[in-house]
């Protein structure tokens, strides 16, 4: 959230987290920029066995970009019939979560949310939703655990 040649000028490393097509824009823009290692990664969906596939969903996210969520869930096949994008960190009030309980009824869908979101969901509605957790995936971990070994140690 800072400006990104502030953080730049203060970073040890940096991970780039995106699609292919994102880490070649971010690469043409700030690539020259950056003179610490470029570690690059992908939040992947995790196999849970749970089938998406053909799921109504009303997909709800507060998260800072809710559209990448709703296009994974769809990538898995999910019929997302209602998509909530809400704002980064909004709290979930009783009306609200009364609302999208009472839509995805209506709507005969599954409440769907990031895992970000669930923690933050009061105990007595969790069971009603279910979660699409992801990782994320780095090909090469070598200059991250030399990042965390540095800091550990105390150089730079």
């Amino acid at each position: 959230r800072e400006p990104v040649p502030a953080g730049l000028a203060r970073a040890d490393l940096v991970l780039s987290v995106g699609a292919a097509a994102d880490q070649d824009r971010f690469a043409a823009i700030w690539r020259k920029d950056i003179r610490v290692p470029l570690v690059t990664g992908e939040l992947l969906p995790l196999q849970t066995g749970m089938d998406w596939q053909g799921m109504r969903a009303l997909a709800f996210a507060g998260i800072g970009y809710p559209e990448k969520f709703f296009a994974t869930l769809r990538a898995l096949g999910a019929d997302i019939v209602r998509a909530e994008a809400l704002d980064d960190h909004q709290p979930f009030g009783t009306a609200l979560l009364t609302r999208l309980a009472a839509e995805a009824a209506a709507l005969e869908a599954q409440l769907v949310t990031t895992e970000k979101d669930a923690v933050r969901l009061p105990a007595e509605f969790r069971p009603q939703v279910v979660v699409l957790p992801v990782r994320l995936a780095i090909p090469d971990w070598g200059p991250v655990d030399a990042a965390i070994d540095r800091a550990m140690s105390g150089r730079r």
